[in-house]
């Protein structure tokens, strides 16, 4: 996910599926986090399986620096990884707050 604001972003959380979460401390401006599918654990301790699974959403929730919520939601509409490119955060643009 690419950070395309003029703010760093604090506290992030991104969720594939509502199920399988990922934290990190921040997404500073004009920078991009980079995950492999792999990482994203549940509550269990399962890992996300992008052989089995397909996403179905994404989420990801931050802090700007005077606290102000970030909150960027999609829903893809294509097969697993194929409902991305051009979607939301993914065409370079911030998305929906």
């Amino acid at each position: 996910m690419t950070n395309t604001s003029k703010d760093d972003w604090t506290h992030v959380e991104i969720w594939v599926n509502r199920q399988y979460r990922l934290t990190t401390e921040s997404i500073p401006a004009g920078r991009q986090l980079q995950a492999p599918l792999s990482i994203f654990i549940e509550a269990y301790g399962q890992r996300f399986d992008f052989k089995r699974q397909q996403i179905r959403d994404l989420r990801l929730s931050a802090k700007r620096p005077n606290g102000e919520p970030v909150d960027i939601r999609m829903d893809l509409k294509g097969n697993g990884l194929a409902g991305l490119p051009g979607v939301g955060v993914f065409k370079g643009k911030e998305g929906k707050e």
